[in-house]
């Protein structure tokens, strides 16, 4: 697949061990991963770039998935 063609994909997850596991996988399909440590950095990177896709843990410090979830919706 070749990159100008390929899925956008933003990843946001605490866990540094799940990033590099989901970002190796999806890169080897031909997407460009975006990463975010946590909801803001997310909400900062979706403010400059849309992803296609958004894979969001749930259960993360300070901001959790919902309310990630809860402001992206917010802005559309």
């Amino acid at each position: 697949m070749s990159n100008e063609n390929s899925i956008t994909a933003l990843i946001i997850d605490d866990s540094p061990d799940s990033l590099g596991m989901l970002n190796t996988a999806l890169n080897n399909q031909g997407m460009t991963v975006l990463v975010a440590l946590g909801g803001e950095q997310a909400l900062n990177i979706i403010g400059l770039v849309k992803p296609d896709i958004v894979l969001l843990d749930a259960v993360m410090p300070v901001m959790d998935g919902f309310e990630v979830c809860r402001r992206l919706k917010e802005k559309n």
